[in-house]
Order: C-alpha cells, then sequence, then structure tokens
C-alpha cells in the first residue's frame, strides 16, 4: 500500500504532513499544497494511527498524483504520538528545504516559493517563517490574534535576525505549520522525550542556535482553531502543566549543549536561565510574592506571563466550545 519513496531526482522541498484522524481536513490541507505556485515538491503524509478513513483518503489522492504524494505510517499501523511521527516524516524527507503543515491548517498558494526565494537569497538564513491567519468558530483562541501583534515587537522585519533569545521566553514562530527549514540543519537537532507535546518550539529553539531566521510578511498560513485539535482539548491546567513541563526539559538540554554555544547566545541563554528559575515558580503556582519575585528579575517577562496565566484561564475554562 505505501509507495516507496524514489531516489532519483529529489525535489527541492520536502512538505511533512503528520496525520490522525480527521480525513477531511487533511484532505484540504494537502490541496492547498498542490495548488501551489512552486511545483518542485514532494508531500510526505505520516499517518499516527488513524482509525478513521484518512489512509483510504491518501491513497486516494496518490494514485492521482503519484509522483507528488507519499504515505507513511508507523510499523503496525500504531499511534506513537507527535515527536515519532514528526521524526518519520523528516526521515523520509529528501528536498533541499522541509516544509511542515498540520494536517487542520492550510497554505496561500505563493508560501513555497516565497519561502525558497528567501532561502536561496540569504544562506545564512536557516529559518523562514509567516504570521498566521485563525480560522475559527466563536471566541476561543481569539488571543491569539493579540498574541501574534505582541510578539511582533520583538522580530526584526526585512533582514536576517537572531531569534534564539525570543524563544527562550516564547514560541514566536507559533506553529509547525509557519515556518520552512533546511533539511541539514533538522539532521542536527537532538532527541527529545516521546512526551514532549511543544515539538514545534523544541525544533525552532535548536535551529535558532545554529542558523539566522527570516520573518516573511508576504503570506499567512491559515491556521485553524478546533475543539477537535490537541489544543482544543486541553484544560487550562493541561496547557499550563504541559507548557512549563516543555521548557524545564527546553533548558536542561540547552544546559547541556551550552558549551556549542557561541557567546553572545551562551550569555543570553544564561540570563535567560537565571529568570527561568522564577517563571517556574510563579507560573506553577500563582501567588503576589512570586510575581513581585520574578517581576524584579525580569519585568516584562513576569507581566507577558501573568497576562498568560489570566487569559489562557478564560480561554480553556470559559470560552472553549463545549
Amino acid at each position: 500500500m505505501l509507495p516507496a519513496n524514489p531516489e532519483n531526482h529529489p525535489p527541492r522541498v520536502s512538505v511533512v504532513m503528520t496525520s490522525y484522524n480527521q480525513a477531511d481536513l487533511l484532505a484540504e490541507a494537502i490541496q492547498s499544497v498542490l495548488e501551489q505556485t512552486y511545483q518542485d515538491f514532494e508531500i510526505l503524509v505520516v499517518d499516527d494511527g488513524s482509525r478513521d478513513h484518512t489512509l483510504e483518503m491518501v491513497e486516494n489522492l496518490r494514485k492521482q498524483r503519484p509522483d507528488k504524494l507519499f504515505l507513511f505510517t508507523h510499523p503496525g499501523h500504531v499511534n506513537k504520538g507527535i515527536v515519532s511521527t514528526y521524526e518519520l516524516g523528516m526521515s523520509k524527507a529528501r528536498g533541499e528545504f522541509v516544509a511542515f503543515l498540520e494536517q487542520d491548517d492550510s497554505w496561500p498558494s505563493n508560501y513555497l516559493a516565497q519561502k525558497v526565494d528567501i532561502l536561496t537569497t540569504f544562506p545564512q538564513v536557516g529559518v523562514v517563517f509567516s504570521p498566521y491567519k485563525l480560522v475559527r468558530k466563536g471566541a476561543f483562541g481569539l488571543d491569539m490574534i493579540l498574541r501574534q501583534w505582541l510578539l511582533r515587537f520583538a522580530i526584526v522585519k526585512t533582514e536576517p535576525f537572531d531569534n534564539f533569545g525570543n524563544l527562550l521566553q516564547s514560541n514566536n514562530v507559533c506553529t509547525f505549520s509557519c515556518f520552512m527549514t533546511r533539511r541539514k540543519l533538522l539532521d542536527q537537532i537532538p532527541a527529545a522525550n516521546r512526551s514532549i507535546a511543544a515539538y514545534d518550539w523544541w525544533v525552532l529553539v535548536h535551529l535558532s542556535t545554529k542558523s539566522l531566521f527570516y520573518y516573511d510578511e508576504t503570506c499567512a498560513t491559515r491556521w485553524r482553531w478546533s475543539p477537535k485539535s490537541v489544543i482544543g482539548q486541553q484544560t487550562f491546567t493541561v496547557h499550563r502543566d504541559r507548557g512549563t513541563h516543555y521548557m524545564e526539559r527546553m533548558y536542561v538540554q540547552l544546559d547541556k549543549d551550552v558549551g556549542q554555544l557561541d557567546a553572545f547566545e551562551k550569555s543570553t541563554f544564561l540570563k535567560r536561565k537565571e529568570s527561568f528559575a522564577y517563571f517556574l515558580v510563579f507560573y506553577r503556582k500563582p501567588s503576589v510574592s512570586g510575581f513581585l519575585r520574578f517581576f524584579r528579575k525580569s519585568p516584562l517577562w513576569a507581566l507577558a506571563s501573568l497576562a498568560s496565566l489570566v487569559i489562557n484561564f478564560v480561554k480553556f475554562e470559559h470560552l472553549k466550545p463545549k
């Protein structure tokens, strides 16, 4: 059932798409790739044990575009989670560049063309990312519009920039669906714990230690927020705890690799590391005293964290679709 991935004439871009039980949305996402103005690509759909008609749907599309579309599953068609599924997709990529598109998102037709052009023009750039437009129902996720606007103040426009310091505090790229990178850099990403939910953030922060980023405002990913998504099914407590759990692991890994950072990145990391301890205490068990200690150490980070706690509580406890 699964096609071989031919070794001759590799495409310039590999598009990795993970899937799990959302066949209809996945079909829309695949179509948005097939309609790109830039056509030197392959689509690698990696299914994580779907029990709906995902495999049948992808197989039917594959028969129509066997030159573009390839399907992979884990042995035994088991469910292994986000980390293992993305790792399988990256291991199958043959392109010089790798882009990611989640199963419920989609791209405008110029997305790949713009990314390839920037990566070709700026060899020192390893990641090109774009803004997003939310596709949602109701008010759930509305805060992400404000979040994107605020995070843009730390993003350099129209030229390559170092994104490492920003990513130590928050994921300003936001989702796998918003960026393209170089395959040779992905090969250098350290293995992640299988329990990590924010695997996109893990990949991005490690890419930021190896190359510059570029913000492409010419196109925007359509990012769907739904009660069926991983985020949509979370409670406030689960969302908070998964986020802090991820950040702990990120800082532990970077602490191990600190000797590989350049002087500026090492200095940046050590400063953020000091503040991170105050962040954890406050964010896990919010209190006035905890906030004040955090604020004295890092005022802007403390204020952003306080706002995040309040907004996420309202979002997950009161605005989430039932």
